[in-house]
């Protein structure tokens, strides 16, 4: 027990104060290191009943397990998302495919496609339309002035030759022209949505109204790349009414989740596994574990959110609390100035280490030279001689010393022990001969 103790005080000797260098060294480095991600982000969205908000407070929920605030922006719709944005007041926003511009393309990055939102053109049944250039002339809703369904709506509709200059443009929201179509005060809505917004089940559920069958979704797709034909199965809104009655020929175009470009990156995979929760199950125009996607997407992708949809999350991400795995994530920078100081650092602990228990029973060698001269004097004094190796013999004994060396105690022991054998020959031989000089020990 005592060897053990005395092993372990040896080794806390030497490598506490390596460790403490250690120590120092790795929290001066980590002054260097990157600001942690902010726990306080915003996110722009869109109406307070549309899609994008009740999807932004789902992110908000999980994200709140990882001690994530996330804040959630009503607004206007997409493009007022882009200008908060750009104007830093957000840090991220649910956008529609499509909206935006090379100055958006510019500032801003990707995180992604989350979802797709078809185009639905909703008449009343007394007036039979079945392409959209025949809108000419017509009130149509296109959506409120900042919202992504008014810019896809002049989109679709100037390229039939449908313009403000041959139709009225109602720019209202949404949830406000189903009345109006009702009343006949209007000749057509459009509305941009997934097919759960329940704003599509309600226009969708009306008997006076109908959806229209788009005609030439793969022409549109053509002309503009963010679209996507897409088919309505007949039925798929409501089993029991049968609607749609038939299967139902639409567009779609995927939302993404933007993001300024000093978003912090440890952030990525906190979002993406938020968003990767709510929408992998995927819905009425997706299949399940399709999104969220690297493409699909208008602005830049980011390289870390790309490579976390094709490959998942990386390995400290994927087995580790979120809050541990942005910790150890910010100090992985500082492994190899840390290597690098740790490898002369074990390779010196050693050697100190066993200089330190051998210097314990090398430090009593002078003392034992001392005597072996003494003896090979001329007239050594034996009585005097004797009594200095007794004590160093005693001191020596009550050295303790790892169980590794106590080779060295008994070797040094065993010294003393022929140095005594020398003092008793000197005692038995005739005093005549104790002139003559003795061999030193060394020299044996």
């Amino acid at each position: 027990m005592r060897r053990s103790a005395t092993a372990a005080r040896e080794m806390f000797t030497v490598w506490a104060p390596l460790a403490l260098m250690v120590a120092v060294g790795f929290l001066l480095a980590y002054r260097y290191v990157g600001a942690p991600p902010p726990r306080v982000i915003r996110i722009a969205t869109g109406a307070e009943n549309g899609a994008y908000h009740a999807f932004a407070q789902q992110y908000a929920h999980l994200l709140a397990g990882d001690g994530i605030t996330l804040e959630v922006i009503p607004t206007a719709g997409t493009v007022d998302n882009l200008e908060l944005l750009k104007r830093g007041e957000v840090s991220l926003a649910l956008v529609q495919g499509g909206s935006a511009s090379e100055a958006d393309r510019a500032n801003l990055q990707s995180l992604g496609s989350l979802f797709l939102e078809a185009v639905w053109v909703f008449t009343p049944r007394t007036l039979p339309i079945r392409r959209l250039n025949e809108l000419a002339g017509k009130r149509v809703a296109v959506g409120p002035i900042g919202s992504g369904t008014r810019l896809l709506a002049k989109q679709l509709l100037g390229a039939n030759g449908v313009s403000e200059s041959n139709a009225t443009f109602v720019h209202i929201d949404t949830s406000d022209f189903m009345p109006l179509l009702l009343r006949g005060e209007l000749d057509a809505g459009i509305v941009v949505a997934s097919a759960e917004a329940p704003i599509v089940h309600t226009l969708a559920e009306q008997p006076q109204l109908e959806l229209l069958d788009l005609e030439r979704t793969g022409a549109y797709g053509r002309v503009f790349p963010f679209l996507t034909p897409v088919i309505l199965d007949e039925g798929v809104l409501n089993l029991e009414r049968n609607i749609p009655p038939r299967d139902t020929r639409l567009v779609g175009t995927a939302a993404s989740l933007a993001a300024r470009r000093d978003l912090h990156p440890a952030l990525i995979p906190a979002l993406l596994d938020a968003a990767t929760r709510v929408h992998q199950a995927g819905g009425l125009l997706e299949e399940t574990r399709q999104f969220p996607l690297a493409n699909l997407v208008d602005l830049p992708m980011n390289e870390d959110a790309g490579r976390y949809i094709r490959s998942g999350p990386s390995f400290l991400y994927r087995w580790l609390p979120y809050g541990t795995a942005v910790v150890l994530d910010r100090l992985k920078v500082l492994l190899l100035p840390l290597v690098a100081l740790l490898l002369p650092l074990f390779r010196i602990a050693p050697p100190l280490y066993q200089w330190r228990v051998r210097s314990r029973v090398y430090r009593w060698y002078a003392a034992v030279r001392d005597i072996d001269l003494a003896i090979s004097s001329e007239q050594p004094d034996v009585a005097s001689l004797r009594s200095r190796l007794h004590a160093l013999e005693s001191d020596v004994a009550s050295v303790s010393v790892p169980l590794a060396y106590t080779g060295e105690q008994y070797h040094l022991r065993l010294h003393i022990h022929l140095l005594q054998e020398q003092l008793d020959r000197l005692e038995n031989r005739p005093k005549a001969d104790l002139a003559r000089p003795q061999v030193p020990l060394r020299q044996v």
